[in-house]
């Protein structure tokens, strides 16, 4: 008696499930209702060189100009400045500087990653920005308000 093998069928690509990398950015929405000024936050982070240019207005005067020219400013300026992302700064405070210099464009863990890495590459003791560290730090409750975009 002859046998027929039965054909082996490949998996269909439908099988797998989808894994989406997880992105986060800064919920200004949350920033704001934990009452603070999101603008505020975001120019006092711009580098020494674009804060000593600024025309300062009077002492008794308030000037905050709109959020997305600051975020421009350091986008386009601030980033490339050796003391805009100082390897001796906080991890936290570190991802919100990189993600404002980013326009708060939602970012993976591996490109917030290399743009740490790629900042701190004259620091003599680099952090841990392994995979876990950065999950557990921007997964947590943060005051910053980097949420993950799910």
């Amino acid at each position: 008696m002859a046998r027929r093998r039965r054909a082996v069928e490949a998996p269909s690509a439908e099988a797998e499930p989808e894994v989406k990398t997880p992105h986060y950015f800064i919920d200004v929405k949350a920033f704001e209702a934990a009452g603070r000024s999101f603008a505020f936050a975001v120019k006092n982070r711009r580098c020494t060189y674009c804060m000593e240019c600024e025309i300062r207005p009077q002492e008794d005067e308030v000037m905050l100009r709109d959020v997305s020219e600051y975020m421009d400013q350091i986008a386009e300026n601030c980033r490339a400045k050796p003391d805009y992302l100082l390897p001796g700064t906080p991890l936290t405070e570190a991802v919100f500087r990189l993600l404002l210099a980013n326009r708060n464009r939602p970012m993976t863990l591996g490109e917030i990653q290399s743009g740490l890495a790629a900042a701190w590459t004259s620091a003599i003791y680099l952090k841990n920005l392994s995979d876990e560290v950065l999950e557990r730090l921007l997964n947590g409750v943060n005051e910053y308000c980097i949420r993950r975009v799910d």
